[in-house]
């Protein structure tokens, strides 16, 4: 969708290509899998059914309540200009924002818990020029977001940066990029990095008042589709006339469905995708454990794509609640993507409180050692 015009509208000019009473499975109510069904409910398909294993919506961009208070495990904070569409739902569901001006970004040392604020205006302004350059040559594309800029920036982060005059990458936006959970700018192609400094630059910083799960909630509740919890997906069937679809509920009890187009989100097992930062498998071939045959074509397509490993980790820490509210980067394992397993930020939601959220690459999160309190 173009960002630079109203959801609404967009939508207008969207039109079934399928029969309204088509029969339509989608599998997982996480974002995307809300976001489908919000979409096709939009164009008037009344057939719609969603299968989530969990409790509750949301994926992995869930909330929890800790002593009394929300805190975002996935998802967390967002500015207008970076997700014009969330803004959008929660208008229309009438969630509400809060402003996080208050929280502060700085550098903290692992050892000691000394901190040190960072300039972040500073670093955004040096790339400014840049950023605006590179949106002068995506309007000539006509293409949006990363597609826009793929074609002349694709070359890792530090290289590109230096032939256009920079020394290193600003310390603000790599920390923030990789805080992210977008992985290390030192792995990634500047048109990824040019997508989070052109959609952060602008807006104050917000975060939804009681958490994304909240939103995923109201978005579920206007939804007139059906949206079965505690379904969890065992083995789906596809034929040239339907697609089969066995399950069981929160018993154990067996369920099958029947549709006509099924959608997938969410980390299903296709099997065959490589995954960024992550232990390698002791499998070559690993279609036994799905529970969907793909063709030769989805192999080919799910073999290209990357998924990154991040973890989310509540701590309560004694001796800290002095600190104030904000977010604090570990430089260590920022500059070093081999310290994988080590927290690369932590986070403190709320003052007086002993409860941080630390963020970590890896499948060894190993933040109770990395952190000396």
């Amino acid at each position: 969708m173009d960002p630079g015009k109203p959801i609404e509208d967009q939508f207008l000019k969207l039109h079934p290509c399928l029969p309204l009473n088509t029969r339509i499975g989608i599998v997982g109510a996480g974002p995307g899998g809300l976001s489908a069904a919000y979409a096709l409910a939009k164009l008037g398909y009344n057939n719609v059914t969603v299968l989530e294993k969990y409790h509750t919506v949301g994926g992995m961009c869930e909330s929890v309540e800790i002593e009394g208070k929300i805190y975002d495990l996935g998802g967390q904070v967002l500015a207008a200009n970076s997700a014009p569409v969330i803004f959008h739902l929660a208008k229309e569901t009438g969630s509400e924002f809060e402003e996080m001006d208050s929280h502060k970004l700085a550098l903290i040392n692992s050892s000691t818990g000394k901190y040190q604020d960072i300039k972040v205006a500073d670093d955004y302004v040096s790339v400014i020029s840049l950023t605006l350059e590179l949106q002068d040559r995506a309007k000539v594309s006509g293409r949006f977001g990363i597609h826009a800029v793929s074609e002349f920036a694709s070359d890792l982060t530090p290289s590109y940066l230096e032939a256009h005059g920079f020394k290193c990458v600003p310390q603000s936006v790599a920390y923030g990029y990789t805080a992210s959970g977008y992985g290390f700018v030192q792995d990634m192609p500047y048109a990824f990095v040019h997508e989070f400094t052109r959609t952060s630059m602008a807006g104050k910083i917000r975060r939804l008042k009681g958490g994304y799960t909240s939103l995923w909630q109201k978005i579920r509740e206007s939804l007139p589709v059906e949206i079965l919890c505690n379904t969890e997906v065992l083995a789906v069937r596809r034929n040239s006339v339907n697609v089969t679809v066995n399950a069981k509920d929160i018993n154990g009890e067996t369920k099958i469905f029947y549709f006509d187009k099924i959608i997938f989100t969410g980390a299903f097992p296709f099997n065959n995708r490589k995954t960024y930062l992550a232990a390698p498998s002791n499998s070559t071939d690993h279609c036994e454990t799905g529970v969907m045959d793909i063709d030769q074509l989805e192999k080919e397509m799910f073999s290209k794509v990357e998924t990154i490993d991040y973890y989310t980790t509540v701590l309560k820490i004694k001796g800290l609640e002095d600190i104030p509210m904000g977010f604090y980067y570990f430089g260590e394992y920022m500059n070093d993507p081999t310290t994988v397993g080590h927290p690369v930020a932590m986070q403190k939601f709320f003052s007086e409180t002993d409860i941080f959220l630390f963020w970590s690459y890896g499948n060894s999160v190993d933040v109770k050692r990395a952190y000396c309190h």
